[in-house]
């Protein structure tokens, strides 16, 4: 219905995928050919120095790095498929919030467990696996009955492959049957419990400033943001400026109205303005 204003929107995804990529060819070069580099990754690896030393940085820093090609390109994959989809009722400031919050709280929780139990929660820890079980976690809330394919073979509603990836975090936690060699089992289930509650819960915060208490459905049904009705049965007591000519009715109602959702997504908008949308809908079809 409106042009965008300043040109189009770039994907948070594919940047992130850029920088992971950059990263990734920065970490090899150093491993290959640098004592001193190796040193410094070293202190860029997440590990249980992160709580008693304090190197709060490794939080953050573990989640650029790979242990090898085949590992940025398994969470490289997700992070695409899952970062794509996100985009489109997430703002980037939301979608990074979602990102790195799963990846930095999963870092946390896989730091304190290997301080009490270091052969179930093994370090060093390297990878953006906590932030992308994140953001499968929050795909799976939001399309609940869309099928999810789990080794290209195995197909499974995303509601249904939530638990299971869950299920199986929790497992190679609690049977650590291969050791070191298992991996960061204690930050994938972090990254997946802290997306899940962001979307779920705290992802309205950021416009809202207020949370609901949450309630024991674990996966609600999605909100219906436009109903298809016809434009009679709005009265003009719903919607002040419904009768004005259909031009000037999309110049001062909607296009605020669409910037707003280009800015914050389409969850941001009030009853209202949902109501407008639906009644401009119905203007465009009598064109």
């Amino acid at each position: 219905m409106q042009e965008p204003v300043f040109g189009p929107k770039k994907s948070i995804t594919i940047t992130m995928l850029v920088v992971l990529g950059i990263c990734f060819v920065l970490q090899s070069v150093l491993n290959s050919y640098s004592q001193v580099g190796r040193g410094f990754l070293r202190e860029l690896f997440l590990t249980g120095s992160a709580i008693y030393r304090g190197h709060i940085w490794q939080f953050f820093t573990f989640q650029f790095l790979h242990a090898d090609f085949l590992h940025a390109v398994l969470n490289g994959m997700v992070l695409f498929f899952c970062g794509r989809v996100l985009e489109g009722v997430l703002s980037n400031k939301q979608w990074l919030c979602l990102y790195f919050g799963s990846g930095a709280i999963g870092g946390i929780f896989h730091a304190l467990g290997s301080l009490v139990l270091p052969y179930n929660f093994p370090t060093p820890v390297v990878g953006a696996s906590a932030g992308v079980y994140g953001m499968l976690a929050a795909f799976c809330f939001l399309n609940p009955m869309q099928d999810v394919y789990l080794f290209f073979v195995l197909r499974f509603k995303a509601r249904i492959f939530f638990f299971i990836a869950v299920a199986l975090s929790a497992f190679f936690i609690v049977s650590p049957a291969g050791g070191e060699s298992l991996g960061a089992h204690g930050a994938h289930l972090g990254g997946l419990l802290v997306g899940y509650a962001y979307i779920r819960w705290f992802r309205h915060m950021e416009w809202k400033w207020k949370w609901k208490v949450p309630t024991v459905n674990v996966f609600r049904k999605p909100k219906v943001f436009v109903h298809t009705r016809q434009a009679n049965q709005w009265s003009s007591q719903s919607i002040n400026k419904a009768d004005l000519p259909s031009e000037e009715f999309i110049s001062k109602e909607v296009d605020p109205i669409l910037d707003k959702i280009s800015a914050h997504g389409i969850q941001s908008l009030t009853e209202r303005e949902r109501k407008i949308l639906e009644a401009a809908r119905a203007k465009m079809a009598k064109r």
